[in-house]
């Protein structure tokens, strides 16, 4: 019996220190997508939501260890839906590239309490926050690829408050990391990228697979949900990086 025990918790530790040496990027979890085609994702505290296109397009809440679906909602609004985001007090904002609106609604039921106009093609959406789930929430960030912007908007109205260049054009779903204050892009070429506000790229690695669509942070780690297989990964995302300017190949998480 102590050997057991002992063969155990050698197994644990070992595993624990695997865990701790994660780098940037490492993926540390996957499951299937709740449908084909992928198109956005935003963190909740217990629930993944992923936009699915498709007749109509449907908002599922999953499980974000293991993606079992625990409802869904139809964007009764459009099927032309991509980037979404979550903010305390359980709403989603929804982006929709027909008319260039964000719709916040009711994460559970889909209700929607209004819209306003992000400028341009709303392909990502993510809460500028301090906090996981979306917690202190101040505005909503959008991105597009033409013109290519990342724009923070008035939650209220979407007057834009300030917005960045994109060096690196996309029409995927951005994250909100608050810990090291990036906004994380996928770009069609296979690369993620973390840009400061300032527009600077501090941080990339290479998506876990093809056509990064969705993307959604919390607790320092990215959700990437891939169109290309239809699986959603966790991807380690450590908020203590020791980040380094302009840095484009693979970044160890360096921890201060």
């Amino acid at each position: 019996m102590k050997t057991r025990i002992a063969a155990v918790t050698i197994a644990a530790a070992l595993a624990l220190t695997t865990y701790a040496l994660a780098a940037l990027g490492d993926v540390v979890g996957s499951f299937r997508a709740p449908g084909t085609s992928v198109r956005g994702m935003a963190r909740a505290g217990t629930r993944l939501h992923v936009v699915i296109y498709g007749n109509p397009t449907r908002v599922y809440r999953v499980s974000p260890a293991n993606g079992s679906i625990y409802g869904s909602w139809a964007t009764s609004f459009s099927r032309y839906c991509r980037g979404l985001a979550f903010s305390e007090g359980g709403y989603v904002w929804v982006g929709c590239y027909e008319d260039d609106r964000v719709y916040k609604c009711n994460s559970v039921t889909g209700s929607v309490y209004g819209s306003w106009s992000a400028g341009g093609d709303a392909y990502g959406v993510a809460p500028y926050c301090t906090g996981d789930g979306g917690v202190n929430t101040t505005a909503i960030l959008t991105a597009d690829d033409n013109p290519s912007y990342c724009r923070r908007h008035h939650m209220d109205n979407g007057s834009v408050l300030s917005s960045f260049r994109i060096r690196h054009p996309s029409f995927f779903d951005i994250a909100w990391d608050h810990r090291n204050r990036l906004v994380w892009l996928a770009s069609p070429a296979g690369s993620v990228y973390g840009y400061r506000t300032s527009g600077s790229v501090m941080a990339s690695f290479a998506a876990p697979a093809g056509y990064p669509y969705g993307m959604a942070y919390y607790g320092q780690y990215l959700w990437v949900g891939c169109d290309g297989n239809d699986y959603i990964y966790r991807i380690h995302c450590p908020g203590t990086l020791a980040l380094e300017p302009e840095s484009f190949g693979r970044v160890k998480a360096l921890y201060r």
